[in-house]
């Protein structure tokens, strides 16, 4: 099978207008380490980009040398935001041979990237919008170090923010292109349906699908906009990005609490939750919670009760100009679903906060 060769996500890759900038943005809010940095003097011709780690999650920051470069016209079209979300597989000739014959747009056949200490074969492929993915092999990419990456001598980050992992992606498709995106992940790369939810208000809505890679180690939660009487959040993004896109990365933490408190000393701005959500909480909810459910009213924070757990998620305001690109924080314990009780206040909140953005430009 095709999803037997994936293995997990290796890194994703944000393209931005200042690559230092944003990873010292990183660094001292999120609590990432910049481990590592690539350029011309280093050998990488088309870009500048620092790596950064913070538990098990891997971030390429990179910015453009040239403005005539396809790089700098991706963010002039979409604003700072995802471009390459990159799978670490076992072999990745049979995987993108594979995945042509399924139907994926070669973007780079397998090539082989060396610097005369690390090597690394990589081929990618495009997905939804103008994002692509690749896909790397090699004895390094899982630490941190990639061909013409030079290691740099930062400090470790004592005050990180607890972020363990990358527990999802969630992508907005256009509104008709769920189907098509969902049959991709199926053919091209043999992920199933791990769940589907649709959630309308008033004005709107939208319809989402979880695909998943059967080891359950790559999530995607695709989600398109319903429109009513108004433009749907899901498509907002879709005006503002251009095409469809990465809206958020989820960040799972063993304390949502602690990480919340962290963040928002260091001026990150959260989703505002109707007080009214946390007075319809489940009883059983209230009491499996007690002694928490003030901190967690105050931090914003949506709580899902499911069958055999819990989780607790908790989402920022975007993190440039444009209401496109946010983060969102995770705690799960016993949990395996996506909030399927807060879907509607989540969208809602989205739906409230892009009105700000807009009322504010």
């Amino acid at each position: 099978m095709i999803s037997d060769f994936l293995k997990s996500i290796d890194y994703v890759e944000v393209y931005v207008f200042n690559a230092f900038q944003s990873a010292c943005f990183y660094r001292s809010v999120f609590g990432f380490d910049i481990v590592g940095y690539a350029g011309p003097e280093t050998g990488e011709k088309d870009k500048i980009s620092y790596f950064l780690c913070q538990g098990n999650i891997r971030l390429l920051i990179s910015s453009a040398i040239d403005r005539k470069s396809s790089l700098f016209q991706h963010i002039i079209n979409h604003d700072e935001g995802i471009k390459d979300i990159a799978f670490a597989v076992n072999n990745v000739s049979i995987l993108y041979e594979a995945a042509l014959k399924a139907g994926a747009t070669p973007i780079l056949p397998p090539t082989e990237f060396k610097d005369g200490k690390k090597k690394l074969l990589k081929a990618t492929i495009q997905t939804f919008g103008n994002t692509v993915h690749s896909l790397v092999e090699g004895e390094d990419s899982l630490s941190c170090r990639l061909p013409f990456y030079e290691k740099l001598d930062y400090p470790p980050n004592k005050n990180g923010g607890g972020l363990e992992s990358l527990d999802h992606v969630a992508v907005a498709v256009e509104t008709g292109s769920l189907g098509k995106w969902q049959k991709f992940y199926e053919d091209v790369l043999g992920f199933y349906i791990f769940s589907a939810e649709n959630v309308y208000t008033n004005d709107s809505g939208m319809k989402s699908v979880v695909v998943s890679n059967p080891s359950k180690t790559i999530k995607f939660v695709l989600v398109e906009g319903v429109s009513n009487k108004k433009k749907s959040q899901v498509e907002n993004y879709i005006s503002y990005y251009g095409c469809s896109g990465v809206q958020h990365l989820a960040f799972s933490s063993s304390n949502i609490l602690k990480t919340a408190a962290f963040l928002k000393k260091r001026g990150i701005k959260f989703l505002e939750i109707p007080e009214t959500y946390y007075e319809n909480l489940p009883h059983s909810l209230k009491n499996l919670l007690q002694g928490k459910i003030e901190m967690i009213k105050q931090l914003n924070i949506l709580v899902d009760l499911e069958k055999h757990g819990y989780l607790m998620q908790m989402f920022t305001r975007p993190l440039q100009n444009l209401p496109t690109f946010f983060i969102e924080i995770i705690q799960r314990e016993n949990s395996t679903g996506f909030g399927s009780n807060n879907i509607k206040a989540l969208y809602e909140a989205v739906e409230i906060d892009q009105k700000r953005v807009m009322i504010d430009a």
